[in-house]
């Protein structure tokens, strides 16, 4: 049952920036066969109702993960996908931890040792802030501290503000390229919104949280992102105005 506060695209707005382009027919996953409606010059095309479906499951998750102030865990490390990445995650009501450039092993499922290197990184970040400090050290100490810290910041720079390992949910904006992060939500028990496109070998167990599109069109995915965060931050704004309620009666 749809939410009557999410918006749906129309599906000649995912069809206008290519989103039904799929890859290689010789190279399509299984499992995906029943969201492809047809092939043309020997690639695949994508059945944009089954497209828009998922998106709307997809948005309705979103929307309650965004009334109950989840924190979401936002993964896109292909190239392409890299500044996307970072502006979809402080797109939301409260910016959201992200990785884009290599999923650190062990993040969900190992996240006590994570966290100990979040903790170096701040401590390195501290020291370098403190001028009064920093400036009393030997260069050569200096610069092994600056060394260390863009090191680590440029791993997990975009964790920082991880809260645990129990987000309500990870977005994947390419599963082709994500496996692991994929493989780490599942194994704690996290939904998993993944963005694929047709040739993608390790797809999410559960395919209902899954978006099938044209990974390579950026309008696309800026499209399907948007979509999913305007319905997190409607699903939060639910939040705010019952808490201003409650200001108003007390």
């Amino acid at each position: 049952m749809s939410n009557p506060n999410i918006n749906q695209l129309s599906l000649m707005s995912l069809f206008q920036v290519g989103t039904h382009r799929g890859n290689k027919k010789s190279k399509l996953n299984p499992r995906l066969k029943s969201k492809v409606f047809g092939y043309d010059k020997g690639l695949c095309l994508i059945n944009l109702v089954d497209t828009k479906d998922s998106l709307d499951t997809a948005s309705q998750l979103l929307y309650r993960l965004g009334q109950k102030n989840k924190q979401l865990l936002i993964v896109g490390t292909s190239k392409h996908l890299k500044d996307l990445t970072v502006s979809f995650a402080k797109s939301f009501t409260s910016a959201m931890p992200y990785v884009d450039t290599r999923w650190p092993g062990g993040t969900l499922t190992n996240y006590i040792t994570i966290k100990k290197t979040l903790k170096a990184l701040e401590k390195l970040q501290n020291i370098e802030s403190n001028a009064e400090f920093f400036d009393k050290i030997s260069k050569n100490q200096q610069l092994e501290i600056v060394r260390e810290k863009e090191k680590k910041e440029k791993i997990f720079s975009g964790l920082v503000n991880l809260k645990n390992n129990r987000p309500g949910a990870v977005i994947v904006l390419d599963a082709s390229e994500n496996s692991i992060a994929i493989k780490e939500a599942e194994a704690v028990g996290i939904p998993v919104l993944a963005l694929t496109n047709t040739s993608t070998v390790t797809l999410p167990k559960n395919l209902d949280y899954t978006i099938l599109c044209n990974i390579h069109s950026i309008d696309a995915i800026k499209l399907i992102l948007g979509e999913l965060t305007n319905s997190y931050n409607k699903g939060s704004a639910v939040i705010i105005d019952s808490a201003e309620e409650n200001k108003e009666i007390k």
